[in-house]
């Protein structure tokens, strides 16, 4: 009769239909959601590559005619003003259509997935596209990676609420995004998918990991077919390897500790400038101007090139390709210069020739060896060898740039400007870590490497320090530089400069902004902690229990002796469980007619198809009570016949030991931050 008056209208729509099938499968692994993830994956590829046009496509309008300009005031001047006005207008941009689109980006993912059921503002994408895009073209000390991520999960946010996903699909979707943004800005599509799930879910889930690994790799053909990248790594011609050389490790564990460090002060620096900014300058576009300008002060007064170029460097310059200063934009090319410095005359370097493949070496001979260039390796037209007194020069060029790079970030994003700070965390690392090595090199030059390893070695100590995600930071360099020999480096000093960080200040780069605004997420902290709660430690070992002959008269008299228990055992003869009775059961019973005597404890029992073991711990608990809509879990040992009733597990005691936990969790990390700040 319904259906008959239906109107037409109410008929189920494609869109309808997809999504009832969409939703079948609730933990975001069905078919349907693996699809639409790799649409938003190639989505998410064409959107880095418009992007990074969007940028060369600025900075051709903006900076490059300016560094064409011979007459050195006036090139100055222009240094100066067009970080300003660009600030300005990315301020202007972001505060009129889009303010969740200004800062870097990522702390909106997070908070949209573990607060809003990943549902971000369409018009999100278009504005952080256009912001960044203006903000870094036109010189603003930012990254284009935490853009390009909002953009990623922005479209995967906008497909599922298209089709009325569920909340959990919509968050995959949304990291699918976020993966599909990391693969195709840095050609690295695992660190990709190990970000999203580190970082932006915070969990490793299987279901999710299908559809953020097809949308990460579909993201990456792209960049293959379109990118700036092509198949190539996104910085190549780097020949080192660590050849297991024991001397050498404590440099590249005392590197991680000073990159957890640095990591530490730019976290807090970003912050602490965006404070001073808001107290001091309140007018916004005042704020804008004058963070511009200070950004182009520094451009202007700091040496643009460093004191010993590449060969391909000189070449580029020599057919009129302009350098931008090094503390704008991304700074790719600062972090590039240092990934391939090398100290010349550095003593145990021996060259590779033919009669390296004698088998008959000395010990010396084979130590001798660790330190050289990987056999049949060339120098390519990127190395830049050092001597001695060249060490020192470029030790003064580099080691200013370690400390005005996190300055001139911060700066920029307390003037209102839109990017990331990931590229910033990498110039960072390869600063600080290239700095290191040649200090190294200058004091105990036998247990070195190359300036250029450290450098490495710190771009992911550096990023593992500031987003607390190790795996992240250790992947994405391996695959930006596409050299697994520097693996093992990296991982040790990537671990303790994140060790330190935390140590230092428990919030991440990302944390830190979410809770500075009331959102203290916490990431599942405290029910990862009830991993280490067993269930022998919370049950009760003391017990009422009603045997099966038991009537209701009994019961009665059991229930009112135990207030506390809601739900009562029921044991046979032999000792085994036969079921739980709950109130319900009772009250039913009592609402009948029967009479109390002659019903009996088995004939209400719910059957026990649930029990928990002792040495469970009580997040398994927790799974289990969601399962049945019951107040009390057996705790039992043995199987089968030997299965024996050793205590009780109350829903009321377990959700206390949460409590408690989440408690003394919340003020640790507030004491943690305010006692080390």
């Amino acid at each position: 009769m319904n259906a008959q008056l239906r109107p037409v209208g109410d008929a189920p729509t494609f869109r309808d239909r997809m999504a009832a099938m969409m939703n079948r499968n609730p933990g975001g692994g069905g078919p349907w959601i693996i699809l639409l993830a790799g649409m938003v994956g190639l989505l998410a590829g064409y959107g880095a590559v418009a992007f990074t046009w969007l940028i060369d496509t600025v900075g051709s309008l903006t900076l490059e005619p300016v560094l064409g300009i011979e007459h050195a005031v006036t090139r100055g001047f222009g240094l100066f003003t067009v970080p300003a006005i660009g600030l300005l207008l990315v301020a202007w941009v972001t505060r009129r259509f889009a303010p969740e689109a200004q800062g870097h980006g990522v702390p909106e993912v997070i908070l949209a997935v573990a607060r809003r059921d990943g549902k971000i503002r369409p018009r999100v994408s278009v504005v952080k596209i256009l912001a960044s895009g203006l903000c870094i073209g036109t010189g603003g000390s930012i990254g284009r990676e935490g853009p390009i991520v909002q953009i990623g999960s922005a479209l995967g946010s906008m497909s599922g609420q298209y089709f009325h996903l569920s909340a959990r699909n919509i968050k995959v979707l949304v990291a699918a995004g976020a993966a599909a943004g990391i693969s195709a800005t840095f050609h690295a599509p695992l660190a990709g998918v190990i970000f999203s799930s580190e970082i932006i879910l915070g969990s490793f889930a299987v279901e999710s990991l299908t559809p953020i690994v097809i949308a990460a790799v579909l993201a990456d053909v792209v960049q293959q077919q379109i990118g700036e990248h092509g198949t190539h790594s996104a910085f190549i011609q780097l020949e080192y390897a660590f050849n297991g050389e024991f001397t050498q490790l404590p440099t590249y564990l005392l590197l991680g500790l000073t990159c957890g460090l640095f990591a530490v002060g730019f976290t807090r620096l970003v912050y602490a400038v965006e404070d001073w900014g808001a107290a001091w300058i309140h007018r916004w576009w005042l704020r804008a101007l004058v963070a511009g300008g200070l950004l182009g002060l520094v451009g202007v007064l700091y040496p643009t090139l460093p004191p010993v170029q590449s060969a391909e460097a000189i070449h580029n310059e020599a057919q009129g390709h302009h350098t931008l200063p090094p503390i704008f934009g991304v700074g790719y090319g600062v972090v590039d210069h240092t990934l391939h410095l090398e100290r010349a005359d550095r003593p145990g370097d021996v060259p590779d020739s033919e009669n390296d493949t004698s088998q008959a070496t000395t010990a010396s001979a084979t130590s001798r060896s660790k330190h050289a260039r990987p056999s049949g390796a060339a120098e390519s037209k990127k190395t830049v060898q050092l001597s001695g007194e060249q060490l020192w020069a470029e030790l003064w060029w580099l080691l200013p740039l370690a400390f005005l790079k996190p300055l001139m970030t911060s700066i920029t994003l307390a003037g209102g400007g839109s990017g990331g700070i990931f590229a910033p965390s990498l110039f960072i690392g390869a600063t600080v870590g290239a700095s290191f090595g040649v200090i190294c090199n200058l004091v105990v030059p036998e247990w070195s490497a190359h300036p250029g390893e450290y450098a490495i070695v710190g771009m992911g100590a550096v990023v593992a320090g500031t987003t607390h995600g190790v795996l992240s930071a250790i992947l994405i360099v391996y695959e930006m530089t596409n050299d697994y020999r520097i693996i093992l480096p990296i991982m040790a000093a990537a671990g303790i400069s994140c060790v330190i960080a935390k140590y230092i200040d428990p919030d991440s780069i990302y944390h830190k902004k979410l809770n500075r605004r009331g959102e203290n997420l916490a990431r599942g902290h405290e029910m990862s902690q009830m991993e280490h709660v067993m269930v022998r430690d919370v049950m009760i070992e003391e017990f009422p229990m009603i045997m099966n002959t038991d009537n209701i008269p009994a019961i009665n008299r059991i229930a009112r002796k135990n207030p506390k228990f809601d739900s009562f055992p029921v044991m046979d003869e032999a000792g085994r469980l036969v079921g739980i009775i709950r109130p319900e059961e009772l009250h039913r019973v009592q609402d009948t007619d029967m009479p109390p005597t002659l019903v009996y404890a088995d004939e209400i029992a719910v059957p026990s198809t649930l029990s928990v073991s002792p040495d469970e711990n009580l997040l398994e608990a927790i799974r289990d009570f969601s399962q049945r809509d019951i107040e009390t879990l057996p705790v039992e040992t043995g199987k089968g016949a030997d299965r024996r009733l050793i205590g009780l597990l109350l829903r009321e005691d377990v959700m206390q030991c949460y409590r408690e936990e989440m408690r003394r969790f919340t003020p640790e990390r507030k004491s943690a931050s305010s006692g080390r700040s």
